[in-house]
């Protein structure tokens, strides 16, 4: 008992460990893909870029990569592929966004990251269903990569399989005298808009100088932490740009001096600011709205400005207007559809079994007998006399579909029905011709003497021939069946079958010794 537990128990962890390891071993890992090709087109205002398209700082232009895979790539769900933008070229924003087939079926999602400089795209089991002619489309935008173009010039790079010349012209903007203001969707989060404002590039005196700003259109709200007004000393010569400004450190912080608008959910869409007098000082002001809801693609998003001073006889504005950017990609793919085709030939066999008329003759033809009885005295001799002419046998085979036909010559006019099988195309012909045979018997003596003359009829030919012993009476003898071997076998079975049963019998007797 203790010996069937232990066995019952080994048997358990053996399953246990096997299931286990089942397990680990078909996990599927994610890979990267690494086998495709991708052709790349660029496009500025829906025309190629080419060498004479002067393209400027911070200006968008459409990235479409065209990707194919080989069917032998094999693609599961989870795996990745990641594409490296030139680096003379970057991302304008984080974006995620679908790939998908035209019946809705998502292939693909993929991730625009500017932080990277690399669209990331990870798959669904959509290529793995339908693993041949694999083909993806992908469209985002692009701008130059500012922090790799030191320089107005032409740059030279390649994107996947196709080559671009870049006529680049770098421009930091120009501030203006009075008032600039621009937006850029925020590189991490999409949804959100970085808005830049600079006043007073001039730096002239502003008296009673009053700011408004409007950003409710499009419902966006403020980001309250990221709200920042400052000003700087006042610099010998007029301010160029954002950029010589930032290189400045600001002297005053006057972000506290904002009433902010609200919406009917406590959001806030807008601001004013009642400085006071601007005695020659450049100022700054960012802040960043988010949008509360989604807005279809490529939306332009307005904010206006607007500021006043005493010494103007007329307010002054500025409306900035800043484009959503979108991305979106398509795909196929197709799987292969094995068509089996079984054709049966059907083999007909037929078997034809051909019953002659089957005729079984038995004509017996008795000559007249004569019997002659002569009673002589006389020495008795006996004399025999037996001549019998050659038989000639002749076979005959003919490959030829045919139909053995069997006559039998009997005593009695019998027909009888045989039933042949033919397997084969062969013909059989069996001949016996015999001669008459006469025998005269002559005895002489003191008894009488019989002679006794038997003339047979004439030959009989058929496809079989066979003399039947007898009378002509039918009694006597019956005809002998053809010896066609199952007797013999038969004989053979039974004397196995007793030899067996002996053997069995005789090893019973000794084990029980």
């Amino acid at each position: 008992m203790q010996t069937t537990k232990a066995r019952v128990k080994r048997v358990l962890a053996f399953m246990s460990l096997l299931v286990l390891s089942l397990t680990v071993f078909t996990t599927v890992f994610a890979t990267e893909v690494t086998s495709y090709t991708i052709k790349t087109e660029i496009k500025v205002d829906n025309q190629p870029l080419t060498a004479d398209t002067k393209i400027t700082t911070g200006q968008t232009m459409e990235a479409t990569n065209e990707i194919s895979f080989p069917d032998s790539q094999q693609i599961n769900a989870g795996d990745t592929l990641v594409l490296d933008l030139p680096k003379e070229l970057g991302l304008v924003t984080k974006l995620e966004f679908p790939i998908v087939h035209e019946n809705g079926e998502v292939i693909a999602n993929a991730v625009t990251d500017p932080s990277t400089q690399k669209v990331t795209i990870t798959f669904t089991n959509y290529f793995s269903e339908n693993y041949k002619d694999k083909v993806m489309t992908l469209r985002y935008n692009v701008r130059p990569n500012a922090a790799n173009l030191p320089k107005t010039g032409t740059y030279y790079f390649t994107f996947g399989s196709t080559d671009f010349t870049l006529n680049y012209n770098k421009d930091d903007g120009e501030a203006g005298d009075y008032e600039m203001k621009y937006g850029y969707q925020d590189p991490e989060n999409p949804k959100r808009i970085k808005w830049r404002i600079v006043l007073n590039a001039v730096q002239d005196k502003l008296n009673n100088m009053v700011i408004k700003d409007d950003f409710s259109d499009s419902g966006q709200v403020l980001v309250e932490s990221s709200f920042r007004a400052v000003r700087y000393a006042t610099q010998p010569e007029k301010i160029p740009n954002e950029a010589a400004l930032l290189k400045l450190d600001p002297i005053d912080n006057f972000s506290n001096k904002a009433e902010f608008t609200r919406n009917a959910d406590g959001g806030i869409t807008g601001f004013t600011i009642n400085f006071g007098d601007n005695w020659n000082w450049a100022m700054y002001i960012e802040y960043t709205t988010e949008l509360k809801s989604e807005l279809p693609e490529g939306s332009k998003v307005a904010n206006v400005l607007e500021w006043s001073a005493s010494n103007f006889e007329k307010s002054r504005s500025v409306n900035a207007l800043t484009r959503l950017e979108t991305a979106s990609g398509s795909g196929s793919g197709d799987r292969t559809t094995t068509t089996t085709t079984t054709t049966t030939t059907s083999t007909t066999t037929t078997t034809t079994t051909t019953e002659e008329p089957s005729t079984t003759s038995t004509t017996t033809t008795e000559e007249p007998s004569t019997t002659s009885t002569t009673t002589t005295v006389a020495p008795t001799t006996t004399s025999t006399t037996m001549t019998e002419e050659p038989s000639t046998t002749s076979t005959t085979t003919t490959e030829e579909p045919s139909t053995t036909s069997t006559t039998t010559t009997t005593e009695d006019s019998t027909t009888t029905s045989t039933t042949t099988t033919t397997e084969g195309p062969t013909t059989t012909s069996t001949t016996t011709t015999e001669e008459p045979t006469t025998t005269t018997t002559t005895t002489g003596g003191g008894r009488p003497t019989t002679t006794t003359t038997t003339t047979p009829g004439g030959p009989t030919t058929g496809d079989t021939t066979e003399s039947t012993p007898g009378g002509g009476t039918g009694g006597g003898r019956k005809k002998l069946l053809p010896s066609t071997g199952e007797v013999v076998a038969t004989g053979l079975v039974i004397s196995g079958v007793i030899v067996l049963i002996g053997a069995i019998v005789l090893k019973r007797k000794i084990s029980n010794k």
